[in-house]
């Protein structure tokens, strides 16, 4: 017996450092691992609740550690032994033996293969039956997937040969006895927690169990092939070095709750009436729970949700910060804001901010597998052997998170992280590594910007993780300008769910005080059955009402009307800015900022026109985004232009940080268009042009033909709108803002006053719509519900918790339907935002031969990239659109060099070294010939310096524009 479990493999010497690491020897390694884990990196909060699920204060340091060893158990079968020769050859002489063509015939994945035993043997040993059922998906949902009880064991023709017979199973307990031992903990029959965990904190600890294992199949593990130096002390040293390597360390550690003077101090100024209402409130909750917070543009939310995370944190436990934005583009300026104020409640701290982004993480494209063939459900969950080593960056002595964070999955697992909020949506979906993305989320306060702009097929995901936030009790502080009562409704009652163990949750109605800005809290007191808590305050605002003039001007919508269009725009502004001015222009549509940029440059000089949009690759978005930050900041008045236009596309709707004098846009829904007006006149006290002292804004994009300026006479008919903006909105949202706006001839919109009250208006299944609008607006009401009922529809079918299917209080099936996991993270923001799958490329130049970046640094043979250009050459990155990049683009591809894989077994020669290939394997490149041009899925698209991506036409025409 001694000699067969010494016998097994673990890790194979590819995977372990050059030498083979015996499965007992990784099996410590693990619960070592996972022991720094408890005490480097778990948050107080989390701590608290292992301890309550283990019996006692410290021993839930001893549960985890166990059930991380224990991880591996599956690889002590038949199965998983038999695929490696040099183990095989020694389990047989040992005196295990096996049918080998039954085994290979039918394999047996080593994750499945451990739920299943340990599913047996715990029974066995005497444990309940509902300590079992949450504790073998543990183990066989350690590689990111959870399957069904009913899909653990081996097929069923292999005769019991895959998991072993004869001596086999004596084996395999002697292991699991032999894991207690060695971890100074009682017997198994004796290790049965003393209650069973939610299933958040069950997710959790899924999470918490693959990220030691993760670390503990470090390709700088080196392993233990000899049985007399394995033991505990040892795994433990092992783990001391490779955390040390790897650099990881939990986030706040005894924060202290701040007061007012502590912030006002921080700040250098006094806290605006919202910001105060929110720290008071966060103060005084009795519970961990949920803030939403309501005000409008330029109060100062987003400083308001950061105190109250804080606070929150310092309270009840919680030692990080995710922060999630409305969009990639808005996240960049975010991260340097949330770096700067983690850095100033504790010193070196805000080196450990980590802004993520989509291409940055593997993520699966998504294809259900309700009719799925056997083989390719196998390939959904992954194959049992050994996995490619995850690619790891040398620790940076502190000066950035470690290189862990940004593996497969891992990135919520940061201390502090700024990111998309497709994220936190996705965490929410049936993916792969949901245990370690939830894992990330659940130690830390949440905090949600511009939470009113996921769209109905977000807003299933949204709920969806705010129910386990709920659960596992998680401040949550959500943010926004224009959030309607019914969407309020909905994210309280989510968040309420989850906290009371419903499947569903129905508040009280709550009340509509007035006020400016409203704070709405909702938590459950810990006590036993105590119902839930919900509270609304209300403040006025730091900034006086001002009446705001809404203005039409209209445009012919019918092609070719476009240049007419932007010729009446450029005389207007040229009028309006005549003595000096900022304004901001929207557009719908990058080729519609484009053309107007070419007509205003023309008027005003390159130095007074600003383009900003998507299409541009990183570093141009950034350095304009910061350009236009600085220029029109609503806090400095120093160095602003004396004229300036920026025009832009949608990336101004949200978090854009400026203070301009004039706004024209093009049409939105109500609480876009009010996004966008909050740009305007931020500053109250700014001095400016005679002409534009007066906050206005002027909408364009919209045919007002035979509509009177008020939008009410009994005969005016509806407004038609650019053909893209209603696809993008919906026709009836863009109704329903347009009779707003042509009714502010007569009733200017006095603003920050009426916010609510628009915002209400808007989403009013009856809005009150001229009658001769009635016919068209019904036909666009019945569409609008059909398209958002669909959306909805296909966003439930991908969410983690199936409800209404009796899926039980388990992790078992959470992946019952699941999706193959492909290279790219082009399918992240697609499956939860439901459109069609962007692509990101890097963009490089091809001349003569050899490959440089588009800033012009050479690049090496077929494009390889030495270590310290890595980063340069990333900020070229450009997302592009599902029009130019189909799901499997022949022009978009890796360089050659980046494709290049180390050969098994061969040591890195110095000069590979200097080359960092693992960071771009899974980026694809787009390549431009000498004049920045190239042919993309039909079309003739050039990259401009001034312009970004321009499309000249299809790839036939004989000449583009």
């Amino acid at each position: 017996m001694e000699r067969q479990v010494w016998s097994l493999l673990g890790k194979t010497a590819e995977y372990a450092g050059g030498t083979e690491n015996l499965l007992l020897s990784h099996m410590l390694d693990t619960a070592a691992v996972a022991e720094r884990v408890w005490d480097g990196f778990l948050a107080r909060a989390t701590r608290d609740m292992l301890d309550r699920t283990a019996g006692g204060t410290g021993k839930g340091r001893g549960l985890l550690m166990w059930l991380a060893a224990l991880h591996d158990l599956g690889k002590a079968t038949p199965a998983w032994q038999g695929k490696y020769p040099s183990a095989a050859k020694r389990v047989r002489e040992a005196g295990l033996t096996w049918h080998e063509p039954t085994v290979k015939r039918y394999p047996w994945a080593h994750e499945r293969a451990g739920g299943f035993l340990l599913r047996r043997f715990l029974t066995e040993e005497g444990w309940p039956a509902e300590q079992v059922e949450w504790v073998w998906p543990l183990v066989a949902g350690h590689h990111g997937f959870f399957p069904l009880a009913s899909s653990l064991g081996p097929h069923r023709a292999s005769l019991r040969q895959a998991e072993g017979r004869e001596q086999w199973p004596l084996v395999q307990r002697e292991l699991l006895r032999r894991v207690s031992l060695l971890l100074g903990l009682d017997p198994v029959a004796r290790l049965v927690p003393v209650e069973v965990p939610t299933r958040a904190l069950q997710l959790h600890l899924a999470g918490l169990v693959a990220m030691a294992d993760q670390m503990a199949s470090s390709p700088g593990l080196v392993g233990v092939d000899d049985p007399a130096r394995v033991s505990l002390d040892g795994a433990r040293k092992r783990a001391a070095g490779i955390w040390t390597a790897l650099g990881l360390r939990r986030g706040w550690e005894g924060l202290a709750v701040p007061d007012v003077e502590v912030l006002e101090r921080r700040y250098g100024e006094p806290l605006r009436p919202v910001q105060r209402l929110v720290a008071e409130t966060a103060r005084t909750m009795a519970a961990a729970g949920m803030l939403i917070v309501e005000a409008p543009m330029g109060e100062g939310k987003t400083r308001a949700g950061l105190l109250a995370a804080e606070i929150l944190a310092a309270r009840f436990g919680f030692d990080g910060v995710f922060v999630g934005m409305p969009r990639w583009s808005t996240a960049d300026p975010m991260f340097r804001e949330v770096r700067d104020w983690v850095e100033a409640t504790e010193a070196g701290l805000g080196a450990h901010v980590a802004l993520l982004h989509l291409w940055q993480n593997f993520a699966p494209e998504w294809t259900t597998l309700y009719h799925a063939t056997e083989e390719e459900r196998a390939a959904a969950i992954g194959d049992c052997g050994e996995e490619e080593p995850a690619t790891q960056k040398e620790f940076s002595g502190g000066q950035s998170p470690s290189g862990f964070y940004f593996g497969s999955g891992r990135g919520l697992l940061c201390p502090f992280v700024v990111s998309s909020a497709d994220e936190l949506l996705y965490a929410a979906a049936r993916s792969n590594w949901a245990s370690m993305r939830m894992a990330g989320l659940l130690g830390k306060v949440v905090v949600l910007d511009e939470v009113h702009a996921t769209d109905v097929h977000g807003l299933p995901f949204l709920l969806e993780a705010l129910r386990w936030l709920g659960q596992a009790r998680v401040p949550v502080v959500l943010l926004s300008a224009t959030l309607a009562s019914g969407q309020r409704r909905q994210v309280a009652d989510a968040y309420l769910a989850g906290a009371t163990g419903r499947t569903e949750y129905e508040s009280e109605p709550m009340p509509e005080p007035r006020g400016c800005a409203r704070v709405t809290a909702v938590c459950v007191p810990p006590a036993a059955g105590a119902a839930p808590v919900t509270s609304v305050q209300t403040c006025a605002s730091f900034r006086p009402d001002r009446a705001y003039t809404v203005e039409v001007l209209p445009e012919d919508v019918s092609p070719p009307g476009a240049e007419a269009a932007d010729a009446a725009v450029v005389g207007r502004l040229a009028a309006e800015l005549a003595d000096g001015g900022c304004a901001l222009v929207v557009r719908e549509t990058t080729a519609r900022a484009q053309a107007l940029y070419r007509s205003l440059r023309e008027q005003f000089g390159p130095d007074g026109v600003v383009l900003l949009h998507e299409r541009m690759t990183a570093r141009d978005r950034a350095l304009r985004t910061d350009f236009c930050s600085r220029a029109l900041s609503p806090r400095d008045g120093g160095g602003r232009p004396h004229r300036l236009v920026v025009v832009a596309t949608r990336v101004a709707e949200e978090s854009f940080d400026v203070d301009v004098d004039l706004l024209v846009t093009d049409p939105a829904p109500t609480d876009l268009l009010l996004q966008r007006v909050g740009r305007l006149h931020r500053d109250p006290g700014r001095v400016r042009p005679a002409r534009l002292r007066t906050p206005r804004v002027l909408v364009t994009g919209m045919a007002t033909d035979d509509t009177p300026p008020s939008g009410t006479g009994a005969t005016s008919a509806p407004p038609r709108f650019q053909h893209d903006c209603e696809r993008r909105h919906g026709r009836r949202p863009l109704l329903v803002a347009a009779h707003l706006v042509l009714s502010a001839a007569e009733e200017p919109w006095v603003l920050p006053a009426r916010i609510p009250d628009l915002v209400a208006r808007a989403y009013d299944d009856s809005p009150d719509l001229p009658e001769a609008w009635s016919e068209s607006a019904e036909a666009a009401l019945r569409e609008w519900r059909d398209v958002r009922d669909h959306r909805a529809d296909q966003a439930r079918r991908l969410l983690l918790s199936r409800r209404g299917t009796g899926e039980g209080g388990t992790l078992a099936g959470l992946h019952y339907v699941a999706a193959p996991v492909l290279r790219g993270g082009r399918g992240l923001s697609a499956l939860v935002r439901g459109e069609q799958p962007a692509a990101e490329a890097v963009v490089v130049v091809q001349e003569g031969g050899a490959y440089r970046m588009l800033s012009g640094t050479p690049l090496g043979d077929d494009g390889a990239v030495p270590v310290e250009l890595v980063d340069e050459l990333l900020t070229h990155t450009i997302p592009l659109p599902a029009e130019y990049a189909p799901m499997e683009p022949v022009a978009l591809r890796p360089l050659p060099a980046w494709r290049k894989k180390r050969e098994k077994g061969k040591k890195e020669t110095e000069e590979e070294r200097k080359v960092e290939h693992g960071r771009l394997r899974d980026r694809d490149a787009l390549v431009l010939d000498a004049r920045h041009r190239v042919v993309l899925a039909g079309r003739r698209l050039r990259y401009d310096a001034e312009l970004g991506l321009v499309d000249e036409g299809a790839a036939d025409e004989p000449h583009g524009r």
